[in-house]
């Protein structure tokens, strides 16, 4: 429950999850219900599945059997100095020693108990093995015991098991750091040119466009804005090419956002029906903090088509004839 404490908090802050805890789960469900579930994920895997996780749904197995070849450090078993396998044979209470001609491995099975996925690296480099090197630990106890060296299972490659002589300058070990390096080097580049501000537009809530009683076409615009500095910022919003008759309207002009918080304004662009071709509009909207950043977002405002504009010509065309009619 802590473990998923600490995740949600990630997500919400610790301020606001130390205000849930003390107060009912009715009032905020679906927090409780996330906690609650990555609770239960968490029992299941570490108190049912448990070596299950490591060997079905952990990918360190899989990235490991394309990564490694013959020459990469792996924890393995020297089968050379522990094979053939016999047990020791006791006399009273002191062990004698084992058969004539057998390996240093005494077939105790401690490599194989400890285990955390219960393999037996005796048999060989396998996908579940998660390289805790317990199996060493626990190997090197026995051989101390046993009054023989240390090393049967070991920090080696299958090369060096096999006999053949150690090569530490090969393709993977100049290719893998580059990729790491590139990887790397590309993730520092994106945090230090990172945007101090983050910019979306959206169009707004409900009917696309609305015609004023004036005759001109207005656009509700909705934009969000994430403000990744310190200290708090004051964003001004503004059409970044005058044009005629093309107006932008904003009840709160700049918008003030807190450090490290998003906000939302709503702003409206009214412009004449000439204005528009095929009912579309293209414009620019200019954001800026004041300090020396600022961003150009385009944005496409919609109107009324060429049809419909001469149709409403039209009817009030008719309206006019009516009237004369009448007097």
């Amino acid at each position: 429950m802590f473990l998923a404490h600490t995740f949600l908090a990630y997500f919400v802050g610790v301020s606001q999850l130390a205000h849930w805890v003390q107060r009912s789960p009715f009032e905020h469900p679906i927090a409780f219900l996330v906690m609650a579930g990555a609770t239960a994920l968490m029992l299941l895997d570490f108190g049912v599945m448990r070596e299950q996780v490591c060997m079905v749904a952990c990918p360190y197995g899989r990235f490991q059997s394309v990564l490694l070849d013959r020459r990469s450090l792996i924890v393995g078993y020297d089968r050379r100095r522990g094979e053939p396998r016999s047990k020791l044979v006791r006399s009273g209470l002191t062990l004698v020693g084992a058969a004539p001609g057998a390996g240093d491995c005494i077939d105790c099975g401690a490599c194989v108990a400890c285990c955390p996925t219960g393999i037996d690296i005796r048999d060989g480099l396998q996908m579940e093995c998660i390289h805790c090197t317990q199996c060493i630990d626990a190997c090197d106890s026995i051989m101390d015991r046993v009054g023989r060296p240390r090393g049967l299972i070991r920090y080696t490659s299958r090369d060096e098991l096999a006999g053949q002589p150690r090569r530490m300058l090969r393709p993977r070990v100049v290719i893998y750091p580059l990729l790491l390096i590139l990887v790397w080097g590309a993730l520092a580049y994106a945090l230090v040119h990172r945007a101090p501000a983050d910019v979306t537009v959206l169009r707004g809530l409900g009917s696309p466009f609305t015609v004023l009683p004036s005759g001109l076409v207005s656009n509700q615009i909705r934009v969000k804005i994430v403000n990744r500095e310190a200290v708090e910022r004051r964003y001004l919003v503004e059409l970044a090419e005058r044009a005629a008759a093309v107006e932008l309207i904003a009840p709160e002009n700049p918008l003030a956002v807190a450090a490290g918080k998003a906000a939302t304004a709503s702003i409206f662009v009214t412009a004449p029906r000439g204005a528009f071709d095929d009912g579309r509009r293209a414009v620019r909207l200019r954001i800026s903090d004041g300090a020396g950043w600022s961003t150009v977002v385009p944005y496409r405002l919609l109107g009324p088509e060429e049809d419909d504009h001469e149709r409403e010509e039209d009817k009030d065309h008719e309206r006019e004839k009516d009237k004369d009619h009448e007097r």
